[in-house]
């Protein structure tokens, strides 16, 4: 009887070996040389040439992450000050460098109510004159720089009579 490691059978969970990269080319010559379609292994080889010839890749180092920016008290002073004075969210996010989010944070702890988004009372009523006259709830938005659904709802609010979609055609 033979031994269990004999021709032809490899030991559970040996593996084959495989040939070092410096004899590839050296057996696709010698293939090359013995073959009747050489075509096939010249290109085989000119692409080994050319993974051979290709420059390491070196990995980009990626930028350290940012961490979080910390306002000092003078600073959120200074941003509530200027959001007391007109200046919008998005504004100061981008000029203290932080989440619009953050901002709205820090406003809250200094008791600032946030503005109120869409039309204010002067507003309102000039959309009620608009609406009046005969503009579409569309041409009305377009003007003030809001949806026609803003619109819409600002009026139901107001108790105005909402018509038809086609009656200011009539």
């Amino acid at each position: 009887m033979t031994d269990a490691t004999s021709e032809g059978k490899r030991q559970c969970g040996a593996r084959k070996r495989e040939p070092p990269l410096a004899v590839i080319p050296f057996l696709v010559g010698v293939l090359h040389a013995y073959s009747k379609q050489s075509g096939g292994f010249v290109k085989i080889r000119s692409l080994l040439n050319k993974i051979q010839a290709r420059p390491k890749t070196v990995r980009k180092e990626r930028p350290i992450p940012r961490r979080f920016t910390q306002l000092s008290a003078e600073q959120t002073a200074e941003m509530a000050a200027a959001y007391l004075g007109g200046v919008p969210v998005a504004e100061l996010a981008k000029t203290y460098g932080i989440h619009r989010g953050s901002v709205s944070k820090h406003l809250r702890r200094h008791g600032i109510a946030p503005r109120p988004v869409g039309l204010n009372e002067q507003q309102i009523t000039e959309v009620v004159r608009l609406y009046e006259q005969g503009d579409s709830l569309a041409t009305i938005g377009t003007r003030m720089v809001v949806t026609a659904h803003t619109v819409r709802s600002r009026l139901v609010e107001r108790g105005v009579v909402m018509r038809s979609s086609y009656e200011h055609l009539l």
